[in-house]
């Protein structure tokens, strides 16, 4: 509704309507007192922008003293430097009739240079024939408060980029654990979508009993104000399994009637904790490995000094007694050279044999010398005993038994129970000088006993027979090794 004239009778000079507005007029002493003690800034003025009135409060708000003389005076005088945008609000009312208005706040600068913010309002007033006599400006300033709201939306836009572009995952969590906002990083880690999460609480997600009931414990502490932060590792439930994730989670308190809540932020540890386990099982590994070599170690070290010791008792001549000795070494690096080729797996006995036998096979004929059995796979320390056994037993058929001239032969057969795991097998030599048993057991005998009846749990019989010896051996077999053994 436009405004009624501010003056309370007519002034006698002005025109019959329909002529030009007369000069500004002073307002009534009535508008006058009232726009005095206004609460805000009013200003009144006719068709010519020229100063009828003004609140005190308009004065202040425009930098002027309360008794500064703006009666009569056209307003683009006074303020030279109004911009055209106002301008053509004021043209806007007084030709059209119209009411403006601006809730928010409209931005302007001042004579100095300094911006404020001004809400304001403007309505024509009529004479009473109805003639639009001029205007009314309502305003207030409003710098202080579109200034905190700017500042607010900065703030509140500062945490939005950082909320929802942080690397890690941010979410905001209630007292009762339920989510309240999450970020996409979160829903990322998490391998859950926002609603899932926004439908569900932390403890949904996290695993086991023992955990949740740490989340929970470690969250009333939280809430209770007993601990400002914690941080802890966790292993929580993805769609596609477990993903470990390392939590720290701060207690927000809003004031005013906003209530506390968590923020939870989480990274995806998965991969270290996947190497830390790779280290501890290398770690474990390797323990395992050292404590095997010095045990393998000892062992060799204590077929060597037997063999020693039982070659020097029973050889008086040391040339003969270190020639023994050496090649009895000998034997015993050839299988070590096997078990090296397989990483210490362990070694198949067809290559124990072959390796073991090498040195001794004729020039003449590998047809006196043959080896015959079904694949089997000998643990490490199975392989060393072995390879003694067939080196003794190749010694004394070089010295003694077929090997010791050109129409001996040997054969080494064996056969295997793969349900039972027990190895037989027999070492058996024709066509060489005639075979007399010894009178007493010698080294090589007590060698292929003993290492039979330790390693292998099993046992030999030597039969001197006149056409030539026949051993027949027995063992059985541990459980398979082949790739299982740490040294590998």
């Amino acid at each position: 509704m436009s405004a009624r004239s501010p003056t309370e009778t007519q002034n006698a000079s002005q025109t019959a309507p329909g002529t030009a507005s007369p000069p500004a007029a002073s307002a009534s002493p009535s508008v006058t007192t009232a726009l005095k003690h206004a609460p805000m800034g009013i200003a009144i003025f006719d068709d010519q922008m020229r100063y009828l009135a003004a609140s005190r409060q308009y004065l202040t708000d425009q930098n002027m003293s309360p008794d500064t003389p703006l009666l009569g005076r056209r307003h683009y005088d006074v303020f030279p430097e109004i911009p055209q945008f106002w301008r053509d609000k004021h043209a806007q009312v007084l030709t059209q009739g119209v009411e403006l208005r601006e809730d928010e706040g409209d931005r302007y600068v001042d004579r100095n240079g300094e911006v404020h913010w001004v809400r304001w309002s403007m309505a024509p007033w009529r004479t009473d024939d109805g003639r639009i006599g001029g205007l009314v400006l309502y305003t207030e300033m409003v710098t202080k408060a579109v200034e905190a709201k700017h500042r607010l939306e900065a703030a509140e836009a500062r945490y939005r980029a950082v909320f929802d572009q942080a690397a890690m995952g941010v979410a905001r969590v209630s007292s009762s654990g339920r989510f309240l906002e999450v970020n996409d990083r979160f829903c990322a880690i998490t391998r859950r979508d926002r609603e899932t999460l926004l439908a569900a609480t932390f403890m949904d997600i996290v695993r086991g009993e023992d955990t949740v009931a740490a989340v929970v414990t470690q969250g009333q502490a939280l809430f209770a104000g007993e601990i400002d932060t914690y941080s802890v590792e966790r292993r929580v439930e993805g769609r596609d399994g477990t993903i470990w994730v390392h939590v720290t989670a701060s207690r927000v308190d809003p004031g005013g009637e906003g209530r506390p809540y968590l923020v939870v932020i989480i990274s995806d540890i998965t991969a270290r904790k996947q190497v830390e386990a790779e280290q501890q099982h290398y770690q474990d590994q390797l323990r395992l490995l050292i404590n095997e070599l010095n045990h393998r170690v000892k062992n060799t070290l204590a077929t060597v000094q037997s063999m020693a010791s039982q070659t020097l008792k029973n050889e008086p001549d040391p040339i003969v007694a270190f020639e023994k000795f050496e090649s009895r070494l000998m034997g015993l690096s050839q299988v070590h050279d096997v078990l090296t080729r397989e990483s210490w797996h362990g070694a198949s006995l067809s290559d124990v044999a072959e390796r073991a036998l090498a040195p001794f096979s004729p020039p003449d004929g590998a047809d006196r010398l043959r080896i015959d059995g079904p694949p089997v796979w000998l643990a490490p320390g199975g392989a060393l005993t072995m390879a003694l056994i067939f080196h003794e037993l190749a010694t004394n058929a070089l010295k003694y038994g077929a090997l010791a001239n050109t129409k001996g032969r040997v054969v080494l057969a064996w056969t295997y129970d793969a349900a039972t795991r027990d190895l037989a097998l027999t070492w058996t030599e024709t066509g060489g000088p005639p075979v007399v048993a010894p009178t007493r057991r010698g080294f090589g005998s007590r060698l292929i006993e003993r290492s039979l009846r330790g390693e292998l749990k099993g046992a030999a019989t030597m039969d001197y027979r006149p056409e030539g010896l026949v051993c027949a051996m027995r063992a059985t077999l541990s459980d398979p090794v082949e790739g299982g053994s740490p040294l590998g």
